[in-house]
């Protein structure tokens, strides 16, 4: 009977590692993900902001190309 019992408590202890070292593998790969998930937010925003700059400077390169050209019609003019 003790003999019983000590497999048997053997066997929990095996089966509460396994268990422990799933929930670790879970914690770890959900905590993996969660960083990634941040990180491509990041990138997101980062592009995004990137992209309005670049819109905001084609927009000025515009409104001065148009300017040049009004300045030298009146140039012409003259």
């Amino acid at each position: 009977m003790a003999v019983s019992t000590l497999v048997r408590h053997s066997e929990d202890k095996y089966t509460r590692q396994a268990y422990q070292r799933r929930k670790d593998d879970i914690y770890f790969y959900n905590k993996e993900k969660n960083e990634y998930k941040r990180r491509l937010e990041q990138e997101q925003r980062r592009a995004e902001r990137a992209e309005s700059a670049l819109e905001e400077k084609d927009t000025t390169i515009a409104d001065q190309a148009k300017l040049i050209a009004e300045l030298q019609s009146r140039l012409g003019e003259k």
